[in-house]
């Protein structure tokens, strides 16, 4: 028996709701996401079960344990590549997506062959918190910065589309006029349709981000003039889901040791960015509770979410309190989806008036390095704790002594280290401790009962 009977949208969001058929469509695509994701990993894993599952479909029993796992929202990508005051500069800015390849990933791509790559923009902010800076009267100051947390996939049902690309079996029908009104009222523009579909493909080395015709995650409107939901290539659901699944692998090293360290894992499994907050921290939580022995899944509704923002150190012009100065706009606490920082106009200043620790503000960046990110896991610990086998490495990574901080990208295990950088992490890991845990595993008590657990169908 599944534990939920039907997956809900993130934050419980309500735009599907008229569209008749779309809950049930949405629940069928993220199921399908939970598949898509098992079908890849389950045949590397022994003796099994694979220890990542789809809640729609089975329930592992067992001691249920919820983990909320938490990230700052400030990219620590741009600050090991740029130190900090750089960085607030770069992440208030706009990129072409070429850059996504060639600054973060140190991969020259080809104008001839990705046109869309050097034409549209992202912003490079990749820990599933995405933000714009609206400034004052006569481009003075800042006004507003706005954040948002909402996956593209949820738009790409909201228009009617499905994912480039994407293999799964569902249907969104959408509702383009509704989705046109949603970012009038978030933009404070007049949209056209037009606006939101893509003119030609977007195609870049990792697969396609738009299809002529379709639903344009890089439209005008959600970059350079406004914000809608997430934009950078990696902070999508589906990569969430896939890195869970990911993580549960339990990986060894040319010694023989099991990796258990957040970023040497991240490179040995290539699963996401290393220089990332969220994605080595993601993978090391999820993959701490599969060496346990645990189940492990995605606690529905299936979303990235900012989990809070710390108002501690702001200071006011006028020396009152700021939370009147915090507005959630999308979700519910704890689950925020879109949230804006704006100053009401009765108390005569801006936001860029406001102090964070004795600074000004002056970027967007500034308040993103006090909101933290999360998702919810889930683990369930059987009465006797699976014992898969590791797996040797998929990748490494490679240091620059040019620039030390920055992991930069994992490389695959047959590929040559390019010449001026050097491998990290060897000897890393924790075999010896694991190895004697497993051949002498605790033994069980019978004080702790099996939770079953039932979520209401939303």
């Amino acid at each position: 028996m599944p534990i939920i009977e039907r997956f809900a949208t993130p934050a419980f969001l309500p735009d599907l709701d008229s569209i008749p058929g779309q809950r049930e469509e949405w629940h069928k695509a993220v199921s399908n996401w939970f598949d898509e994701s098992i079908k890849e990993d389950v045949s590397r894993v022994t003796p099994g079960p694979f220890q990542f599952y789809n809640p729609a479909r089975f329930d592992p029993s067992g001691v249920v344990i919820e983990q909320a796992v938490t990230w700052n929202a400030f990219p620590k990508e741009l600050l090991r590549r740029f130190g900090r005051k750089r960085a607030l500069e770069e992440a208030d800015s706009l990129w072409k997506l070429e850059r996504y390849f060639s600054v973060l990933s140190d991969d020259k791509v080809d104008k001839r062959k990705y046109p869309g790559l050097f034409t549209n923009y992202f912003r490079p902010q990749d820990e599933y918190c995405e933000w714009r800076v609206t400034p004052g009267s006569r481009k003075r100051g800042i006004r507003k910065v706005t954040f948002t947390s909402e996956p593209p996939e949820y738009w790409f049902a909201l228009f009617g589309n499905r994912l480039p690309d994407d293999p799964s079996q569902y249907d969104f029908k959408g509702d383009r006029a509704a989705t046109r009104r949603l970012y009038e009222n978030f933009v404070g523009r007049r949209v056209q349709l037009k606006d939101l579909i893509a003119p030609r493909d977007i195609t870049s080395p990792s697969g396609r981000y738009a299809v002529e015709g379709e639903y344009n995650v890089y439209n005008k409107w959600n970059t350079t003039d406004g914000i809608v939901h997430l934009s950078a290539p990696p902070n999508y659901l589906t990569a969430e889901i896939q890195l869970g699944a990911d993580a549960t692998i339990l990986r060894k090293n040319a010694l023989g040791r099991i990796l258990v360290e957040p970023e040497a894992l991240i490179c040995c499994a290539r699963y996401g960015g290393p220089d990332r907050n969220s994605d080595p921290t993601i993978g090391a939580v999820v993959n701490a509770a599969a060496r346990l022995g645990a189940f492990v899944t995605l606690k529905d509704p299936v979303g990235l979410y900012m989990d809070h923002i710390d108002l501690s150190g702001w200071e006011a012009p006028d020396k009152k309190a700021v939370t009147d100065c915090i507005h959630l706009v999308r979700g519910i606490p704890g689950m925020i989806e879109r949230m804006e920082v704006k100053v009401p106009g009765h108390r005569g200043f801006m936001v860029s008036d406001i102090r964070i620790g004795g600074e000004l503000i002056k970027y967007g960046g500034q308040i993103a390095e006090c909101i933290t990110v999360k998702l919810i896991g889930i683990a369930n610990l059987p009465q006797q704790p699976l014992r898969n086998d590791p797996v040797n490495c998929d990748g490494r990574c490679g240091i620059n002594q040019r620039q030390p901080l920055a992991l930069g990208r994992s490389y695959k295990m047959a590929d040559q280290l390019p010449p001026d950088r050097i491998e990290a992490f060897w000897g890393q890991g924790a075999g010896e401790v694991l190895a004697a845990a497993q051949k002498n595993p605790p033994p069980q008590t019978s004080a702790a009962k099996p939770v079953r657990t039932r979520r209401r169908m939303h």
